[in-house]
């Protein structure tokens, strides 16, 4: 069951001191017809710099399943004093799929150009391609999740492995700035900005892990 959704709230935590994002991407933010293209949910603990992604949208499937569907077709934005926020009957399939989190992360193509681009690109396929590229790179999930879905977790591998290079102190203050013209979060950006840094703290770096991915290796071997 995901926590009140409401705006201004500090980042909440399981009994065990988890702490859960749906990461979310999005063609555009301001459109009345948004296009979802990508849920992950990011677990870590504030004492570990272990980040483990989970794919909710596209989860590999073929064909995608009902609730995958029901995802694409309920996304879509409300307003609360003029500020988009995610629709609460997306957020409801998520609910009822029991799903928690935290806290949302919702980028669009213009911020997700922005972080590729912040990390030097992303190496794909024997190329290294700026964060324009890369986006064209992603196959539209209904007509082929299988390849997308393995296209974001080569995007997202690559870039979690560059974002070990990053300066949290001087890159994070450009992507707090594309709040909420081009970010989207429920949660207050001083708080996630201390998060983030948290990450590096004591010269340490994030890294991430697949879990569903390990356990598809384990099976195939």
């Amino acid at each position: 069951m995901a926590p009140n959704s409401d705006t201004g709230r500090s980042i909440e935590t399981m009994n065990n001191g988890q702490r859960s994002i749906l990461l979310i991407s999005a063609r555009s933010i301001n459109t009345p017809n948004p296009h979802l293209e990508s849920i992950w949910l990011a677990t870590y603990f504030s004492t570990d710099t272990t980040i483990r992604l989970l794919p909710i949208y596209p989860a590999g499937n073929q064909p995608i399943s009902d609730f995958e569907e029901k995802l694409a077709h309920s996304f879509n934005f409300d307003k609360i004093h003029g500020v988009p926020v995610l629709n609460q009957d997306f957020l409801l399939v998520l609910e009822n799929h029991n799903y928690w989190w935290s806290g949302y992360i919702l980028f669009d193509e213009v911020a997700l150009t922005s972080i590729l681009n912040l990390v030097g690109g992303i190496d794909l396929n024997g190329r290294t391609l700026a964060g324009e590229q890369a986006l064209k790179e992603f196959p539209e999930v209904l007509d082929n999740p299988q390849d997308a879905y393995s296209s974001q977790i080569a995007i997202l591998q690559t870039a979690c492995h560059k974002f070990q290079e990053i300066t949290p102190q001087s890159d994070l203050p450009q992507l707090i700035s594309l709040l909420p013209k081009h970010i989207l979060t429920d949660l207050e950006p001083s708080q996630l900005q201390a998060e983030i840094q948290s990450l590096y703290a004591n010269e340490r770096k994030p890294t991430c892990r697949f879990p569903t991915l390990e356990i598809s290796q384990v099976i195939q071997k």
